[in-house]
């Protein structure tokens, strides 16, 4: 165990459950942020992901494969935000903004560093993740692109950089990235990977940096004008996390064997209910409590609709389908 993890949680709200002290709580400001990050540095040598090789050796091929797709999407996700978080950085709308950005792209290089150093050397895979293969690269890559796109050619218009921070830090890894980080661990203690584990453990607790600074950010900016804005972009993330969900278009793996069925769409369906509860939660914390009942709505709909197109395209049901 390296120094970091003996560190203290960084005060942020990725792990609090929506309690009306965590609602009420005055969330930290962009220098309180940078201090923790300078207090919570860690490296990748130190997690030493090598060791971790051995045990991959002995994993059953259903294990390796749930977890190799699950830091497939992580380490896309990574390296895309680390190469295009600086438009963010370049418009931020105040000094203390800017540094507190510039600590998160510094964050995400190291993060896409850990997960291509642990494909590589505890996995044994030399290529990269493939965004072909990853939902997020496919169906919400696109949406933040052309925020960021609108984000530098209008000189940093405060509507478009509050929709991109928000699709970035409340979507992307509030979202999306919290849910899969929290249960690829779960998966990584329970399969005896020491490494995993350990780089996880400091990836979710940069991450609850990144979002603490979102959440402040965009719950400030929803008590004025943007406010309709920012449900809408927020709306629209949860519709969009609920397709990632399913991915339509990529066929699922689904064991013959009942049980294997059973086991795997387990597995899928608590990671949509993590995301879920994450949606969720993050409105009132947001100050956008009245959202909850259509952003259920939306969430369920979107599932299903998305789970009908999937047997469409593929002619079968989804694992999580057929094991109903």
């Amino acid at each position: 165990m390296t120094a970091t993890n003996e560190t203290a949680p960084v005060v942020g709200l990725l792990d609090v459950e929506d309690t009306p002290a965590a609602r009420d709580s005055r969330l930290p400001e962009p220098r309180a942020l940078y201090n923790q990050w300078e207090k919570q540095q860690w490296a990748i040598a130190q997690v030493n992901v090598r060791r971790d090789h051995e045990q991959w050796e002995t994993l059953r091929p259903f294990a390796r494969q749930e977890l190799l797709g699950a830091l497939n999407e992580l380490e896309t996700g990574e390296v895309f935000v680390s190469r295009t978080l600086s438009t963010l950085v370049g418009f931020a709308p105040s000094d203390p903004d800017r540094l507190f950005l510039s600590t998160q792209v510094a964050d995400e290089a190291r993060h896409a560093q850990f997960f291509q150093d642990y494909r590589l050397e505890a996995v044994g895979l030399e290529d990269a993740a493939d965004d072909d293969d990853s939902a997020y690269a496919q169906l919400f890559e696109p949406t933040l692109r052309t925020s960021l796109e609108q984000v530098a050619a209008t000189g940093g218009d405060v509507g478009w950089w509050h929709t991109a921070v928000v699709e970035y830090h409340l979507v992307t890894e509030g979202i999306l990235a919290a849910a899969a980080l929290h249960l690829t661990r779960r998966i990584a203690r329970r399969f005896s990977l020491p490494a995993l584990e350990e780089g996880l453990g400091n990836v979710i607790r940069d991450e609850s940096r990144h979002f603490t600074y979102g959440l402040a950010v965009t719950r400030q900016a929803a008590e004025g004008p943007l406010r309709d804005r920012i449900t809408q972009v927020y709306l629209n993330g949860v519709e969009a996390s609920a397709r990632i969900m399913v991915n339509p278009q990529r066929k699922s793996a689904a064991p013959v064997l009942r049980p294997a069925l059973l086991q795997r769409a387990a597995l899928l369906s608590t990671q949509w209910d993590l995301t879920r509860t994450r949606a969720l939660r993050q409105l009132r914390l947001m100050g956008l409590p009245e959202l909850r009942e259509d952003a259920e709505k939306i969430w369920d709909r979107t599932l299903e609709t998305a789970l009908s197109e999937y047997a469409d395209v593929w002619g079968t049901p989804h694992p999580v389908a057929a094991a109903r």
